[in-house]
């Protein structure tokens, strides 16, 4: 597979939330894949594989959350938010994917887990595209090359 470039909307707090659970999934021991962290969570066995697909429009909702929590024993929700308030609401970010590696995503010796998209840029919405995108009028994803 070749590396993509492609933009999408979405809610920054969203992206943070799939990262988090991502990077979760990667560091536990022993290595939880997304097939077995949505078996666990009790959903549809692609489901955090959908979630994971940025190009996906699926997101972790409340109680996809609150299974999250569950699965990883989390002592509060507070462990998958950010610590301050996210500076945007609704983004367009540009991203690009990485070639898809054998085997599994894993830990870095510098302790930073692989990355399978690389941001390259992210811009609030305007006025103008808000109001296109709550009238459905902007779409969700952009491939760019």
């Amino acid at each position: 597979m070749k590396e993509e470039l492609f933009e999408i909307i979405i809610l920054e707090l969203d992206y943070f939330l799939i990262e988090k659970v991502r990077e979760m999934r990667i560091r536990h021991q022993p290595y939880l894949s997304m097939l077995k962290l949505s078996q666990e969570m009790e959903l549809g066995e692609s489901y955090v594989s959908s979630v994971e697909n940025l190009k996906s429009r699926v997101k972790y909702n409340i109680r996809a959350i609150h299974r999250v929590a569950k699965c990883f024993k989390l002592q509060s929700y507070l462990e998958l938010f950010p610590s301050e308030v996210m500076k945007n609401d609704i983004v367009r970010m540009r991203l690009r994917k990485f070639p898809i590696k054998k085997g599994k995503l894993g830990v870095n010796d510098d302790g930073t887990v692989d990355k399978a998209y690389e941001i390259v840029s992210v811009n609030p919405l305007t006025e103008k595209e808000l109001q296109l995108w709550k009238s459905n009028k902007l779409p969700y994803l952009t491939i760019i090359k």
